[in-house]
């Protein structure tokens, strides 16, 4: 299994984020193998990903979780559609797709899609 490990980035209030082009969003080495999203201690926080679709379009899903710690499992998993060279963002929270090993996993179709994460910040 080749799965590409992703640290989400986490965002500030009132702060802008480092400068983030397009091209620096991270692929999969193995599109079917996916990114393994760092979740590990986020049980109830919310996660931003964005999503930059290859020319051809692609899927994006997101595994359902196991409960333990994925207390909202029940609600399934996630298919993000992008349409040809399309952006797509998407908040999800952690409780509904962390796997046992406080890992989130995400695969596509297209070894061209891109990812980024984002730990989104408590509501103050």
């Amino acid at each position: 299994m080749a799965v590409t490990e992703i640290t989400p980035t986490p965002l500030v209030i009132d702060t802008e984020s480092a400068d983030l082009p397009d091209a620096s969003g991270t692929v999969a080495t193995t599109p079917a193998d996916g990114w393994e999203v760092d979740a590990k201690g986020l049980s109830g926080d919310r996660l931003l990903f964005k999503f930059l679709g290859p020319a051809g379009g692609d899927t994006v899903t997101f595994t359902i979780g196991t409960n333990p710690p994925a207390h909202r499992a029940g609600l399934g998993v996630k298919a993000v559609v992008l349409a040809a060279d399309d952006v797509r963002f998407i908040v999800v929270e952690a409780s509904r797709f962390t796997q046992d090993d406080g890992t989130m996993l995400i695969t596509c179709v297209d070894a061209a899609t891109a990812i980024w994460a984002f730990l989104m910040p408590k509501a103050g």
